[in-house]
C-alpha cells in the first residue's frame, strides 16, 4: 500500500492489547501496519505489579517497540485512558519517531504538571460523578515510598466502562430465574486462556446457569511463569483451586483441545465434585496409558475437540500420538521450545499466525483471529516428563461420564484421529457439529452452547 501508515495502540489501566481486537482487524483490513502493545503487567506480559517501580518500568513494552521502529517512517500513536500516560512519556522520548497521539478518551499530561497530575484529574472527576470522597486503592513498594495498583470490578465496567458496549448475544438473554440451575467450568486449549470462552460464558449465563472459565497456568491472564511448571499439578492448580473451593453442587467439565488432559487430572483428584466432563475436538485420555499418550494419538469428556484420556495409559498418551503423526512442515509458524534440566527436558510451544489462521480460526470471524493473535501465550507441552507415567484411575476419572464432540472442520485434530480417540476410551455419547474449525466456542457459539445445555440436562 503506498500511503501505509503505522499503528500503535496504548490500552487503558487494567485492560490489555486485546481491548484493540476489532480496530486493528479493520486498521489492517484497510492496508495499514498496526501494533497493539501490552504494558508492564497489562494482558499476556508476564511481568509482575511489584516488578514495576517507574512510569519508565510500566511503559517499558511500549518504548522497547518505538526504540525497535527505524526514524525514517513515523508511528501515530492511539491512547485510551490512563494509556495516555505512558503514550506521553513514549512520544517525549522518541519525538523524531512520532506522527502523532491520538488520546481517546484518555489522561492528556501537559508539560508543566507531573505525568500523575493527569490520573489526579481524572480521579478527581470520577470521585465527583461516583460521589465518593476517595478510592481505597491497595498499595505495594517501601513504606516511604508507597505505589498503588487497582483492579476494576465486573460491576464497574459494567456501569461506567462498557454500558454502551453490545453484551455477546444480548438477542438470546432470558430472565435470569431458572430454577434448574447448573455449573459449568470451562478449560482451555493449549496456548490460550479463558478468554477463548468469551462467547459461550455470557450465552450460557443467559440461560440462567453459572459459568467459571479458569486460566490454567502462564495462561491467559495468569501470573505463572512457564519454568515455575514442572508437573502436571503446577499446570493444572487454577482449575483445581476452582474445584477444591466448590460447594456441594456438581460440575459439567467443559475441555477444549489439550485441556481434556487438564479436565481428567482435576476429574480424577476430584470425581465426587463432577457431573459429566465434555471433550470439545479434546484430547481425552484413557485408564490404561499415561496422560501423554493420547496427545501422541487423541481423544474425549465432552472434549470440544479436546484430548480425552483414558484410564489405561499415562495422560501423556493420546497427545504425544498425535504430535507424531503430524510432518513438521504441518506445524508453519509454530515455535517449539524447551526449559527443564538435561535428565527432564520440558518441551514448549507457540502457536503463529499463520498457523493459527489456517489450522485453528479458518471458519472464524478474522476479528477473533486478531484477539487470539493478541493473547496466545508460550504453554508447556503435555509430554510424560510434565505429566508422569502413573495412569488415571477407573473409580477417578473412569466413573464420570465423558461426551466427546467433534468438530467436522477441524484443521489440529482431523476427523480419523477423533474416531481414534473416541475408539480409544469409548465415552458415553458422541455430538458432532457442522461447519466448526477448531475453536468451535468462536466459530459455533450458539451451535456448542446449546449441546452443552441438553448434555448438563442429562447428566447434571
Amino acid at each position: 500500500m503506498e500511503n501505509q501508515k503505522r499503528f500503535v495502540l496504548v490500552h487503558g489501566i487494567c485492560h490489555g492489547a486485546w481491548s484493540w481486537y476489532k480496530v486493528k482487524t479493520l486498521l489492517e483490513a484497510a492496508g495499514h501496519c498496526v501494533s497493539a502493545i501490552d504494558l508492564s503487567a497489562s494482558g499476556i506480559n508476564t511481568t509482575r505489579v511489584e516488578e514495576i517501580q517507574t512510569l519508565k518500568d510500566y511503559s517499558k513494552p511500549l518504548l522497547d517497540i518505538m526504540d525497535s521502529f527505524p526514524s525514517d517512517k513515523k508511528t501515530i500513536l492511539v491512547a485510551h485512558s490512563l494509556g495516555g500516560v505512558p503514550a506521553a512519556l513514549a512520544a517525549d522520548i522518541f519525538p523524531c519517531k512520532t506522527a502523532a497521539i491520538v488520546f481517546l478518551t484518555s489522561a492528556m499530561p501537559d508539560t508543566k504538571n507531573p505525568p500523575a497530575l493527569a490520573r489526579k484529574a481524572q480521579l478527581e472527576a470520577a470521585s465527583r460523578r461516583l460521589q465518593v470522597t476517595t478510592f481505597p486503592f491497595p498499595h505495594y513498594g517501601k513504606p516511604d515510598r508507597s505505589l498503588e495498583f487497582s483492579l476494576l470490578g465486573t460491576k464497574f465496567m459494567a456501569m461506567y466502562f462498557h454500558q454502551l458496549s453490545p453484551p455477546e448475544d444480548e438477542k438470546n438473554k432470558k430472565a435470569m430465574e431458572n430454577k434448574n440451575q447448573k455449573r459449568f467450568v470451562l478449560v482451555h486449549g493449549l496456548c490460550h486462556g479463558a478468554w477463548s470462552w468469551y462467547k459461550v460464558k455470557p450465552i450460557l449465563e443467559a440461560a440462567g446457569h453459572t459459568v467459571t472459565a479458569v486460566n490454567l497456568a502462564a495462561s491467559g491472564i495468569n501470573t505463572t511463569r512457564l519454568e515455575e511448571i514442572q508437573t502436571l499439578h503446577d499446570y493444572c492448580k487454577p482449575l483445581l483451586d476452582v474445584l477444591s473451593s466448590a460447594d456441594e453442587d456438581k460440575v459439567v467439565l467443559v475441555a477444549h483441545s489439550m485441556g481434556g488432559i487438564s479436565a481428567a487430572f482435576a476429574t480424577d483428584i476430584f470425581p465426587h465434585k463432577i457431573s459429566a466432563i465434555v471433550f470439545v475436538t479434546s484430547f481425552m485420555p484413557d485408564t490404561t496409558n499415561p496422560p501423554a499418550y493420547v496427545f501422541k494419538n487423541t481423544a474425549a469428556i465432552v472434549f470440544l475437540t479436546s484430548s480425552m484420556p483414558d484410564t489405561k495409559n499415562p495422560p501423556a498418551y493420546v497427545f504425544e500420538k498425535l504430535i507424531a503423526s503430524i510432518p513438521p512442515e504441518e506445524f508453519l509458524d509454530t515455535v517449539f521450545g524447551s526449559y527443564g534440566t538435561c535428565d527432564r527436558p520440558l518441551q514448549t510451544i507457540l502457536f503463529g499466525p499463520k498457523f493459527l489462521a489456517e489450522k485453528f480460526y479458518q471458519l472464524s470471524p478474522v476479528e477473533d483471529l486478531e484477539l487470539a493473535k493478541l493473547l496466545v501465550r508460550v504453554n508447556p507441552l503435555v509430554t510424560n516428563n510434565l505429566a508422569g507415567k502413573r495412569r488415571f484411575s477407573e473409580e477417578g476419572y473412569g466413573s464420570i461420564p465423558r461426551i466427546y464432540t467433534i468438530c467436522e472442520e477441524d484443521n489440529i485434530i482431523p476427523k480419523e484421529y477423533q474416531r481414534w480417540i473416541i475408539s480409544n476410551f469409548p465415552p458415553r455419547e458422541v455430538i458432532k457439529i457442522k461447519d466448526a474449525d477448531h475453536m468451535p466456542m468462536i466459530s459455533k457459539p450458539q451451535e456448542l452452547c446449546a449441546c452443552l445445555l441438553k448434555i448438563a440436562d442429562m447428566y447434571a
